[in-house]
């Protein structure tokens, strides 16, 4: 019985550590001038608290871990493409995305643009534009990831 227990434990501990704690989606609108990229985004886990902050947040993250595909503009890899890139941004993220954070350096006119009705649930809709090129370069020079014109 207490083999059962600890087992129906361990595996409920491992399925909540694993447990998405951000659902959103990504579109592209279009590329900018000066390295900016205007994105779509749609938060699908906390609709009705979801803030212009958070959106923006998760723009940055996205073009970070996931990066985009869209009709509107060329794919874009994400910017941590191997996992020690990933490992090195884990290093500075919690002060990165800080209430002070260098993340808002990176992002402008951000838009609480619509809400989206599903069923019961309403869903915001922001526009927000990222500096990619910007935040590229940022994490080049924290030695993050390799600059572009590193030989091969």
């Amino acid at each position: 019985m207490k083999k059962t227990i600890f087992i129906l434990f361990l595996m409920c501990s491992i399925f909540t550590c694993n447990a998405q704690k951000e659902l959103y989606s990504i579109e592209c609108i279009s590329v900018e001038n000066e390295g900016y990229v205007k994105l779509k985004l749609l938060n699908y886990v906390k609709p009705t608290k979801f803030k212009i902050e958070d959106a923006s947040k998760d723009a940055i993250k996205a073009l970070l871990y996931s990066g985009y595909s869209s009709t509107n503009c060329p794919t874009q890899k994400p910017l941590l493409k191997e996992t020690t890139d990933i490992d090195n941004f884990k290093k500075i993220e919690k002060d990165f995305f800080s209430k002070n954070g260098k993340w808002k350096t990176f992002i402008r006119n951000s838009l609480d643009v619509d809400n989206i009705k599903i069923e019961k649930i309403t869903i915001k809709e922001f526009e927000i534009m990222v500096n990619k090129e910007l935040l590229r370069k940022y994490l080049e020079e924290q030695k993050i990831i390799k600059s572009l014109n590193t030989g091969f």
